[in-house]
């Protein structure tokens, strides 16, 4: 029997839901204690204050707060929203009592505290903050919620997305297919060849579960890899590669920018009128990676706008937006002679 596919949570749904909960609340409440046209008013005025309040300190502010890690500087933005719709209770009371002396409404008894306590203003405005301050808290919870769920959701498909592509059997099988030709050949280049292999393969099998690693781990990997591909394409090609690292024991997520290396040596041109070309350059600087891959491309060669290519780009972004959210970049250009990408990374 096919099991039933689970409903992912849908954050905007349910808040939605319970704001339209509270509005009925509201309007069930107030219906008994004034005129019915009266407490849908009242109730409706008192949600659209507070819904686009609520909406902006979640949606907008906290999530700004979180990418930006300024969580204290949240925090007074969060009492501010809940004192400004405070003030917007005493207002809405007032206003709906002067309207019943006015003869607007009937005299319905709800407001006749405002005349006999001397604080009632006051009153209004604590109970208002109190209020706001207990929705603000309570959505801000349910957001963190639904992105912890997608975050989850995101991280396990990203993992498994790269784990799948950790061993690349075209490039496994051209490599082995290299050393057997060159064991009789050049039998100590092939021995290299290999040995740099292995370490490739260790490198994406027992750092590729890692939440993170050092910097300097990865640039070996990558520097393996380059050497690796030299020794495969020979003097067809030109490759340059620039590494500059300030802190070798910066740690980074695993495997960030093999994709970018392997999708510029599979796509470089192999037009035989003209070298073809692969530039590589690595720079870190206190908390910023500034990452830059270039090949050369013609019209002939196998473009990386295909479709495999612009799956992995997607994957790619997705595991980056996961990783750094907002504090990256990522620019592609591509003509009839070259393709190029530009990440850079902020701390």
């Amino acid at each position: 029997m096919r099991r039933a596919q689970k409903r992912p949570f849908n954050y905007d749904r349910y808040v939605n839901t319970v704001w339209g909960l509270l509005f009925l609340v509201f309007a069930v409440r107030h219906s008994f204690q004034m005129n019915f046209f009266e407490g849908l008013l009242l109730s409706g005025l008192y949600i659209g204050i507070a819904y686009p309040l609520t909406s902006y300190l979640t949606k907008k502010l906290l999530r700004r707060a979180i990418a930006r890690r300024r969580i204290v500087l949240f925090v007074f933005q969060f009492i501010l929203f809940s004192l400004l719709f405070a003030i917007a209770i005493p207002v809405t009371t007032f206003g709906f009592y002067f309207l019943e002396k006015a003869g607007v409404f009937p005299h319905s008894g709800y407001f006749d505290y405002i005349a006999a306590k001397a604080n009632a203003p006051i009153d209004d405005y604590i109970g208002g903050f109190m209020a706001m301050f207990m929705f603000n808290f309570g959505f801000c919870g349910l957001w963190f919620f639904e992105t912890n769920l997608k975050m989850r959701e995101e991280l396990a498909r990203s993992r498994l997305q790269m784990l799948q592509a950790q061993i690349n059997p075209h490039f496994m099988f051209n490599v082995l297919n290299h050393v057997h030709v060159l064991i009789r050949k050049e039998p100590q280049l092939a021995d290299t060849l290999l040995l740099q292999y292995t370490d490739i393969l260790r490198y994406q099998l027992y750092s590729g579960d890692k939440d993170s690693i050092v910097i300097s781990q990865e640039v070996r990997f990558l520097k393996n890899f380059i050497d690796v591909e030299a020794v495969r394409w020979k003097n067809k090609l030109d490759i340059e590669s620039r590494w500059e690292i300030e802190d070798p024991d910066m740690e980074i997520p695993p495997l960030l920018f093999i994709t970018f290396v392997e999708n510029a040596f599979k796509h470089v041109s192999r037009c035989g009128t003209r070298k073809g070309y692969v530039n590589i350059t690595l720079i870190q600087t206190g908390r910023t990676i500034r990452f830059e891959v270039e090949n050369s491309n013609d019209t002939g060669a196998m473009s990386p706008k295909k479709e495999d290519s612009g799956i992995g780009l997607a994957n790619i972004r997705r595991r980056l937006n996961i990783l750094f959210p907002e504090k990256y970049t990522l620019h592609v250009t591509h003509d009839d002679t070259r393709y190029a990408t530009k990440l850079t990374i902020y701390g």
